[in-house]
């Protein structure tokens, strides 16, 4: 059976090339409300990841999500490496020495990278049309699984996509009150949100690979 640190590096073997695949459609997305290179930063960024894969497997479950945190910001560069980068960063701190993590943990780890996220995007909040609108969604699932007793790891990652993936959607229909897309006005509406995409395909890729 799989340790949890096997289990997380997987997760993030899946996800990296998921999110290497969406090349093209994220940065279809971008071209029309931003400055087109999100799908091709992000591909970068997890192709760095992978490339640290046989690092990560010495480094504890916390060090090993600190280190990508620190690779995405890196290789990504701009709003989208700090945002991204920021999340593994600051899950990996939550995590701390923990070798062994259950639901509550999850949670915590991803209730603070929200925060510092939020706060690091000039108190982004749900609605300003960024990956926030993905990402709250998702941690509020993880919160309302974990608060009605649900203890299936894959259960509750399933509740978090499907929220995830909602909440991207609903950016279609947003004016943006941030980022470049903010410049366009009324004219962002219609366009999903590259940043959002990114979060619901990164638990996407999770759910797939657990299952």
């Amino acid at each position: 059976m799989a340790s949890q640190k096997e289990t997380m590096l997987g997760v993030v073997e899946a996800l990296s090339n998921k999110l290497i695949d969406a090349e093209k459609m994220l940065t279809d997305l971008d071209s029309k409300i931003g400055d087109a290179d999100c799908g091709i930063g992000v591909k970068r960024g997890f192709n760095a990841v992978l490339k640290e894969m046989p690092n990560l497997g010495q480094l504890n479950l916390g060090d090993s999500l600190k280190k990508i945190g620190l690779t995405l910001a890196y290789t990504i560069g701009g709003t989208s490496g700090a945002m991204l980068g920021t999340g593994f960063l600051e899950v990996g701190k939550s995590f701390g020495d923990k070798q062994d993590i259950d639901a509550n943990d999850i949670l915590s780890g991803l209730q603070q990278a929200l925060e510092v996220i939020k706060r690091r995007g000039g108190n982004t909040e749900v609605g300003d049309k960024t990956l926030v609108d993905a990402l709250e969604p998702a941690v509020e699932a993880v919160k309302n699984s974990v608060s009605s007793g649900e203890k299936n790891i894959l259960n509750i990652i399933q509740n978090a996509y499907n929220a995830a993936k909602k909440g991207s959607e609903n950016t279609i229909n947003i004016t943006a009150k941030k980022g470049r897309a903010s410049y366009l006005g009324d004219r962002s509406k219609g366009t999903q949100d590259p940043g959002s995409v990114v979060i619901y395909l990164m638990f996407e890729a999770a759910f797939k690979y657990l299952k």
